[in-house]
């Protein structure tokens, strides 16, 4: 493998861990209303609905997002909220 396969191999996969954090930080910022998937498709623009689906199945899979409900009815939740009460001590 060449240098530059190698380069552009880890450059994709970052660029996947931080679309994954990205998606994370729009569901910490709605913790109590969730995000239905047309919202976080907004946040990544570049990306197309499947493979924004996918990022939330990987998430769904390490436990760091839940889904609710079905259909055009179903949101995306933050797994865990980290509490606010720890923040500053």
């Amino acid at each position: 493998m060449s240098d530059l396969n190698r380069f552009s191999s880890r450059r994709q996969r970052l660029d996947h861990e931080t679309n994954k954090e990205l998606l994370m930080k729009h569901l910490a910022a709605n913790p109590d209303t969730g995000a239905p998937l047309a919202e976080l498709c907004q946040v990544l623009p570049a990306q197309s609905t499947s493979s924004v689906q996918r990022l939330l199945r990987e998430l769904r899979a390490e436990r760091r997002a839940i889904l609710r409900g079905s259909r055009r009815g179903a949101r995306w939740f933050p797994a865990s909220i980290p509490s606010q009460d720890s923040e500053g001590v």
